[in-house]
């Protein structure tokens, strides 16, 4: 019989069952909002996997993702684990496959924002366990959502301890899982070989008569490769699929992210280059954040909401921010994320709300779904570097940093903290190399004088370094700019005492 209540979440209908638990339409009272409500069956997940469920629960729900199910709570009621998340509408990628085959560039495209949910998710140290058709859901506009993680498990974790016959779906299972070994991310990415597959040819690569017979498969045959089939994929996609379907999981793509990277090579480049900066606080260091106005176009694919109300809400957000209301900015940013949660800018200026809060993790988490929208974000790329430099990652905020100076060749800012990076690191010629590359850029197209005048002082240094004699060339036109500049002016006056 089905209950009244679970946990004060009100039962309304069921949308699932399975051997592991069952999944309920809920409506949750307190919000007015309804809810998937999944319960885990107490009696076939002991201590250890009880801590396990509600730790990954916790992890989920710090994660804002846009291809990945909202996780609102979770805990225990009536010895059975609950978890209630997002209830998402459309329909899930099993009805789609089911009707044939799926247009390589669409498949592709579900597939890679898949993976860049994936390498999320493996960021905090969860391994999904569980992926397959049923478990993505295709929304209304054509956007792709990642659900269902009642069996994800925290990967430092080699094992789980309950029967394999009640885990996952036998098609889906990479070999490790097949055969009881030690799983890790690049499970999850052997599984999506699998979906992928799938998708583009309409076949499963392993079959059998009964799950024990497809884990036999898995284990030990090789599937029938994607160049056999009768279908138009690209030699390029052909080839990522079976990289990832490898059965020893060293040969496979080093981690989700690597796999995305080949799909949407393939896909070819984002659409949209525009730009609109306005710039913000200086740090300590000479780093500046940026937060993008509109103006920006959004790259092709995804799930578009409302624009023109997303940038009004971004617009306010801009406004309040600048009269110091910080909470308000917050929240016309993120109504603005609500209106229109595939467009990169009000993720980034969120961020950068973060970022002045020194919630530097939030900041990261934030930044990430901005560049995973727009990776050829510029504002986003170069936060992010300053963000990764902070949390004492500097070798990350120099991949990001170069990526927003080839994201838009006229921006000399990401220069200058390349480069000022460069200099802590002690490597003065790339410094001066990076750094000349931002004066002629700064000079094309000018920069606030703050940036000018950073550019000046950390050339100086690398010539510094570099035991060159021009060091106070720069560092004389630097106050010119600057007049308040003090770190200059002992710097020329250190230079000339010494010598």
């Amino acid at each position: 019989m089905q209950p009244k209540t679970i946990a004060g979440y009100e039962i309304t209908g069921t949308l699932g069952e399975g051997g592991m638990g069952i999944v309920y339409l809920a409506r949750d009272p307190t919000l007015d909002r309804s809810v998937a409500l999944k319960i885990l069956r107490g009696s076939i997940v002991g201590p250890e996997g009880r801590e396990r469920f509600l730790r990954e629960a916790r992890a989920c729900s710090r994660i804002n993702h846009p291809n990945i199910v909202t996780v609102y709570a979770a805990g225990e009621a009536d010895g059975n684990l609950y978890m209630a998340m997002e209830l998402l509408e459309g329909r899930t990628l099993r009805e789609v496959i089911d009707e044939g085959p799926v247009e390589w560039r669409q498949a592709s495209s579900w597939a890679a924002d898949i993976l860049s949910a994936l390498e999320r998710l493996h960021e905090e140290g969860i391994v999904h366990r569980d992926l397959k058709p049923e478990n993505m859901m295709i929304g209304p506009r054509g956007g792709i959502t990642l659900m269902d993680f009642g069996i994800a498990h925290v990967s430092s974790e080699a094992r789980i301890t309950i029967d394999v016959s009640g885990l996952g779906t036998a098609h889906y299972m990479s070999p490790e899982q097949a055969t009881g070994a030690a799983t890790g991310p690049r499970s999850d990415i052997f599984s999506m070989g699998t979906i992928l597959y799938e998708m583009l040819t309409g076949e499963l690569p392993f079959r059998g008569e009964h799950p024990m017979a497809v884990m036999y498969c898995i284990a030990n045959e090789r599937h029938r490769p994607m160049a056999d089939h009768p279908v138009d994929v690209p030699g390029k996609i052909a080839a990522a699929v079976e990289t990832a379907l490898e059965k020893d999981p060293g040969r496979r793509h080093p981690d989700a992210g690597s796999f995305r990277a080949e799909l949407l090579d393939s896909l070819g480049p984002a659409a949209g280059r525009g730009l609109s900066r306005r710039l913000l606080v200086p740090l300590a260091a000479g780093l500046v954040i940026v937060s993008a106005g509109i103006g920006l176009m959004l790259r092709g694919g995804g799930e578009r909401g409302d624009r023109a109300a997303a940038e009004s809400h971004n617009r306010l957000g801009q406004e309040r921010q600048d009269a110091g209301d910080m909470p308000g900015a917050q929240v016309e940013y993120r109504n603005a994320i609500i209106a229109d949660r595939r467009w990169e800018i009000p993720w980034n200026n969120l961020a950068v709300v973060a970022i002045e809060a020194r919630s530097l993790d939030e900041a990261d988490s934030l930044l990430r779904i901005a560049i995973d929208i727009n990776p050829r974000h510029a504002p986003s790329l170069y936060n992010m570097g300053s963000v990764r430099w902070d949390l004492g990652d500097p070798g990350s905020g120099e991949r990001f940093y170069r990526r927003a100076i080839e994201s838009d060749p006229s921006w000399a800012q990401p220069c200058n903290n390349l480069g000022a990076l460069l200099l802590e690191q002690g490597r003065f010629a790339e410094a001066k190399q990076i750094l000349e590359v931002g004066i002629a850029r700064d000079a094309a197209s000018p920069s606030r004088p703050e940036i000018t005048a950073f550019l000046l002082k950390n050339r100086g240094l690398a010539a510094a370094g570099l035991g060159e004699p021009d060091a106070p060339r720069y560092w004389e036109r630097s106050p010119e700019i600057l007049p308040a500049n003090e770190e200059v002016r002992r710097l020329l006056a250190d230079w000339r005492r010494d010598r």
